[in-house]
């Protein structure tokens, strides 16, 4: 099974930090998002990794050449000045995930999610990773009728940033810049979409705050 790490954004909120340092590549506890989650995939026996980038690209490059993981392959997408958002950079990349169902996640999360191959359920084009509510996302974006995620519900659930996606999903995509959100959105509306409730550790570094309360 193979693996997308989406590492293509500039990390507004987390400037000046990023302004010399690309988001994924930040430290937490001695060790960057980037290898954090990249050792997590490849605990779970993952060796097939891809990863986009765009603001500083050449800096993520150079940290994936140092890497010494024995039997690990990474091809980096580079999207150019103009990055595609989470869908826009998957489907650009699609060409490597084209041999089943492949793992997604954001490159500026900290969780012990277990990475395990999973065979998605008949009739869904996704699983999907769903979280508590944290402080800043306190409505939530999906909710959850068992497995079956649902746009709509009395009790959301915030997304993770983690996914397993069928290529399939993208066998309509007429366009090059989305978010994967707005996709997602539009099978779970069809009910083509499953998903689970993580309680393990779960941490979105999108800003300041978030970094230092993580290397606290």
């Amino acid at each position: 099974m193979k693996a997308m790490i989406l590492a293509a954004g500039r990390g507004e909120r987390l400037m000046p930090y990023t302004g010399q340092t690309p988001k994924p590549l930040l430290m937490v506890d001695g060790i960057s998002l980037l290898e954090r989650n990249i050792n997590a995939l490849y605990g779970a026996g993952i060796r097939d990794i891809v990863i986009n980038t765009s603001w500083l690209g050449s800096h993520i490059q150079d940290f994936v050449t140092q890497l010494d993981l024995p039997g690990l392959h990474i091809a980096c997408v580079h999207e150019g000045d103009t990055p595609l958002g989470t869908g826009g950079g998957i489907f650009n990349a699609l060409d490597h995930l084209q041999d089943g169902p492949f793992w997604v996640i954001n490159a500026d999360i900290i969780t012990s999610y277990n990475f395990a191959p999973i065979v998605l359920a008949e009739n869904s084009l996704a699983h999907l990773v769903l979280v508590s509510n944290p402080d800043h996302n306190e409505r939530g974006d999906f909710g959850l009728d068992g497995d079956l995620v649902l746009n709509e519900s009395s009790q959301m659930h915030t997304f993770s940033g983690i996914s397993c996606l069928s290529p399939d999903i993208f066998q309509e995509v007429n366009q090059s810049i989305f978010s994967l959100a707005q996709l997602l959105r539009k099978f779970v509306g069809l009910g083509l979409v499953k998903g689970e409730l993580f309680l393990g550790k779960w941490l979105d570094v999108g800003t300041i705050e978030r970094l230092n309360k993580a290397d606290g």
